[in-house]
This record gives C-alpha cells, sequence and structure tokens, in this order.
C-alpha cells in the first residue's frame, strides 16, 4: 500500500486502470495541510493545485521559516488571492519548506514531494495533448493545441474566462484592476482554475541549465495580447525576477506512482505497436487541411500589423538646424547637447516609431515583450543591428521629406556622448571597459537615494524607492535631467554604437532599465555590453542626429 498518500490526506484515484493503480485507489481528498486543493493531470502521475498559491499559503511560510521575504505589491490584496513578486527560487523554496512539513509531520513519504509543475506538466494540465504521453497525435491537433486558449477557440474570450486586462481586449472593464482571488473565474472541465490570467505562473525543468533563462506560463491580470494568452505560449523570464504579474501552483508527485506510470505506459505504447496494420508512411500522412491550416497560421505569423499612430503633419515641421530644437515626421523630439551640431533624442524610440519601421520595411518584431507595451512605451527585446537599421532607414525617410539635409543622420550615440548627455564631463579611461563605474557619485538623477518620479527601476527590491510600474512605463513618464532628456536612468537601458573592447561582436549598453535594483548598476558611469545580435527584454535604444556630416 502507499501509506504516505493515505496518511496525508492526498489521495489519489487510479486514473489508469485497476490492474495497474488497484492499491493506490482510496476516495480521493485531494487537500493538503495548507487546504490547498490538487487534482489528477490526465496523461501524468502527477497532481497540479487547482487554484494558484494563495497570500496566505505564502505567509504561512513565511512564518515559519522566517525566510527573507518582503516584496509585497502596491495594490491591495486579501488571503485569498495569489501571491506575486515571488522569483524562482522563492517558489521553489516554498515547496521545498511544504515537503519537509509535511514529511515531518508524517503526512507524506520521503517518496511523496511538492515542486513545481514542469512545462509538460503544465501543458497537460491546460489541456493540450501533445504534452501528455502520446506518441500517435494527427498534425490537424498539434495546429490546434498551437491555436487555442485555455478556455477554448473563442477570442475575444467570454467574461468568464479568466482575469487578465480586459479593456485593452474589449474596451470594458472587469472586476478586477489587479489580482483576483483564486477561483473566481470557470474552471477547465479538469477542474484547474486560472490556468488563463490572474498571474503568470513558474514552472521548472530539472534538465534546464543554471543560467537559463525561467519559464512562467498563462497570462496574467495585465496581459492583452492575443499570443501571449495561448495555452502553448511560454514567456522566458530571468529567474530572479519578482513582478507583481507572477506567482505560481504547485505540483504534487509520487515517485512509486510515476514510476508504475511509466511503466504501465512503456507496456501500453508496446501493445500498440505489435497491434499496427498501417505502414510508418501511412500513418505520418498529412492531410491536405492540415497542410491549409499550418500555411494560414505562418502567413499570420510574418505578416506586420499595420501601425495605428498619430504622426505630426509633415508641412507643418521645420527642418533641423544645428542648436535648435526639432521634431521629426515621426514626432519624435530632439535636443542639442554640447556642440550644436548633435541633437539628442528627448526620448527612448517608442514602440510606435520602431513599428513604423517594421511596416515600411516588411519585418515583423520577432522577439516582442509579452508584458504590457503600448506605442508609447520604449520598444524593448531589439538587437544592436536592428537598431542601426531603423537609424538608417530613419535618416532616408526624413530626407525624402526634406526635413534633414542629405549629410545629416540618425544614429546610435557614442559612449561618448551618451555621457555627455548624461552630464558626466572629463571621465578618465581610454575605452568604455576603462570608464565603467569609475565615477561612484553620479546619478543621472543627481546623489543617491533616488527621489520621487526620478526613473522606472524594479522598486520591488527596493525599501527607499517606489514607482508604479511593473515593466516598462511610457516615455517621459519620470523627471528630465538636467539637459531635459527623459529615461536616461531606467524604463529601458540603451545601446551605444561603440564595440567593448576584448569581446568581438559586443556593444555597449548604456542607462539602467525597469529590471534595475542594484545601486551600482544605476551610476551614470555604469556600463554593460551584450552581443549584437542579442535582445533582452530591458533593452531598447535612443538614436540621436548628427548635422553636417563629410
Amino acid at each position: 500500500m502507499f501509506s504516505g498518500l493515505v496518511s496525508a490526506g492526498l489521495t489519489f484515484t487510479s486514473g489508469f486502470g485497476e490492474s495497474c493503480f488497484a492499491e493506490a485507489a482510496p476516495k480521493a481528498a485531494q487537500k493538503n495541510s495548507l487546504g490547498m486543493q490538487f487534482k489528477e493531470i490526465e496523461g501524468t502521475p502527477v497532481m497540479v493545485s487547482a487554484f494558484e498559491t494563495r497570500v496566505i499559503d505564502f505567509e504561512t511560510f513565511i512564518k515559519e521559516t522566517k525566510y527573507p521575504w518582503s516584496f509585497k505589491p502596491h495594490f491591495p490584496q486579501t488571503s485569498e488571492h495569489p501571491v506575486v513578486n515571488v522569483n524562482l527560487k522563492d517558489a521553489q523554496m516554498f515547496c521545498k519548506w511544504l515537503t519537509q512539513r509535511e514529511r515531518a509531520a508524517g503526512l507524506i513519504s520521503d517518496l511523496q514531494s511538492y515542486r513545481l509543475p514542469s512545462s509538460r506538466e503544465w501543458d497537460a494540465a491546460v489541456g493540450l495533448d501533445a504534452s501528455r504521453y502520446k506518441v500517435d497525435m494527427a498534425v490537424s491537433q498539434k495546429v490546434e493545441d498551437e491555436q487555442t486558449f485555455p478556455w477554448g477557440l473563442e477570442w475575444p474570450p467570454p467574461l468568464s474566462a479568466g482575469n487578465f486586462n480586459r479593456s485593452e481586449i474589449t474596451g470594458k472593464e472587469d472586476d478586477y484592476v489587479y489580482t483576483a482571488p483564486v477561483g473566481r473565474f470557470d474552471p477547465l472541465p479538469n477542474g484547474m482554475h486560472d490556468m488563463a490570467g490572474n498571474v503568470w505562473e513558474w514552472t521548472s525543468d530539472p534538465d534546464a541549465s543554471p543560467d537559463a533563462l525561467g519559464s512562467v506560463r498563462g497570462g496574467s491580470w495585465m496581459y492583452f495580447r492575443k499570443d501571449s494568452l495561448l495555452s502553448s505560449y511560454v514567456y522566458h523570464v530571468p529567474t530572479d525576477i519578482r513582478a507583481s504579474s507572477i506567482g505560481f501552483r504547485c505540483a504534487y508527485e509520487d515517485k512509486h506512482r510515476s514510476a508504475l506510470f511509466l511503466a504501465n505506459q512503456t507496456k501500453i505504447e508496446a501493445d500498440k505497436e505489435k497491434a499496427r496494420t498501417g505502414s510508418l508512411n501511412a500513418k505520418s500522412t498529412v492531410s491536405q487541411e492540415d497542410v491549409k491550416l499550418m500555411k494560414e497560421k505562418l502567413a499570420q505569423r510574418n505578416s506586420p500589423a499595420t501601425p495605428d499612430l498619430n504622426l505630426p503633419d509633415v508641412a507643418n515641421l521645420k527642418p533641423a538646424k544645428s542648436g535648435e530644437n526639432f521634431t521629426n515626421s515621426l514626432g519624435m523630439a530632439f535636443r542639442p547637447v554640447g556642440s550644436g551640431t548633435l541633437l539628442f533624442g528627448e526620448n527612448e524610440v517608442r514602440v510606435q516609431d520602431y513599428q513604423a519601421w517594421l511596416f515600411a520595411v516588411g519585418k515583423t518584431w520577432d522577439k516582442k515583450p509579452t508584458f504590457e507595451i503600448k506605442n508609447t512605451h520604449p520598444v524593448v527585446s531589439v538587437s544592436w543591428k536592428d537598431a542601426v537599421e531603423y537609424c538608417k532607414w530613419l535618416s532616408t525617410k526624413d530626407r525624402t521629406l526634406h526635413l534633414i539635409g542629405s549629410t545629416d543622420e540618425y544614429r546610435l550615440p557614442s559612449d561618448a556622448e551618451w555621457s555627455l548627455a548624461v552630464g558626466l564631463q572629463n571621465e578618465v579611461g581610454d575605452t568604455p571597459a576603462a570608464r565603467d563605474r569609475k565615477n561612484s557619485l553620479d546619478y543621472p538623477w543627481g546623489a543617491w537615494p533616488p527621489p520621487p518620479r526620478s526613473a522606472n527601476i524594479d522598486s520591488t527590491k527596493m525599501r527607499s524607492y517606489q514607482d508604479n510600474y511593473a515593466y516598462t512605463a511610457p516615455v517621459g513618464s519620470f523627471s528630465p535631467n538636467a539637459a531635459h532628456l527623459f529615461d536616461m536612468a531606467g524604463n529601458a537601458a540603451e545601446w551605444c554604437s561603440d564595440p567593448w573592447p576584448g569581446s568581438a561582436g559586443e556593444r555597449v549598453i548604456r542607462g539602467s532599465s525597469w529590471l534595475t535594483a542594484e545601486q551600482e548598476v544605476m551610476l551614470s558611469s555604469a556600463r554593460q555590453h551584450l552581443g549584437e545580435n542579442a535582445t533582452r527584454q530591458d533593452v531598447g535604444f535612443r538614436v540621436v542626429l548628427s548635422l553636417g556630416n563629410p
């Protein structure tokens, strides 16, 4: 008998046939010592919590272990809301504590444990057939798996489907501005709640390398993009990120049960193989309908959407002149910095500015972030090479409109020009690496600590500062620096033109971002570097206009 399962009060019905699991099939209570309810997941040997881990569950963990966590969100929550602002380690430590707690109480055995669900188990819990233990699956079913939402194929989602940014989807608000108490929306047929919306949920795969990005699933209260709410969507984020849109749910595993399940599954597949009469070619045949579905999906993915922009009337714009403020054809504002021939972008390049280029050249923003990012937010997840191509396109565009001269050009700022714009004079060092963090006193806003409304940074990890944004903010939302340039600290870190010495193919990055909490990274003199083909969800760019180039 599986004495641990029975004594825990967390029991399984077999679900795999009496011959295999007759011993492990007492009546299911499906609750643990914290009152967390678990459901069997078809096609897997694990049980997964029907609800996201609640504030009350996590507070019990904090109280009993004195775990160093004090990252409550900026909005109110009750004990029944999902806990947020937990990183991957926080979630894993909760599961480890819960396992040890119930083992010590004699409720579960050494073969039984709590952990985060794997990506495959989360797939199965949300209803994706491809991630259950099956080998025979039609191409049409795989296509449907890629196109379905937790609530089905319907778009926009029905009102009872989940807690997400409904106003961006339908123009109407729901009853929850932020998180909702768990279980307030319709469950899936298998009894799982909030697999769409409320909070993103950490998953954990033991084979992932330690330095890999983590994976979260399911969307959240602030998300509205159609593709990010698909059941199959995987959002890759840094494992140490704590965000007001990220939480987790637990899985429960019995290793003895898992072994029996896999052995039984192997036997089933062996029996299927013997019974097959069709050829391998017939088995893998793709129907014309399957091909049509896949072609339509590919066309939708590669077709850039027409940007919805409110552009200025070019007839009312004045050509760029040395030493004067300037507004270009996309409504981007520039201010003179240093010599009058250098005009610096007042703001980081916005989503709407970048989308204008994508549409014009027929490209797609392949690595667009899935968090809420509107037209007026800074563009991020852009490579250095794409930023350079954007500048070339914008130069040609405004030359054609006679807003800039034939020798004028938009480009990325150099490291030295960025320093000048942020207020650093006479830096010591021949290269960006030599100048990195040498000035330990100056910050883009002045002295430490940051005053109110100075930057969009990761305030969840700071006691002395608070902002209202979990991710990027609309450009210009915070106070400008002395040169009247916005977001020289926070929001998005920014590509510069310089190579990073000693690292082939890497370029300089300046400024902090919405992910920054470390004081030294916020220094005006701080530098980072990244491969010119790489993208990061906190890295964007700002352009300068150089006048009178030879």
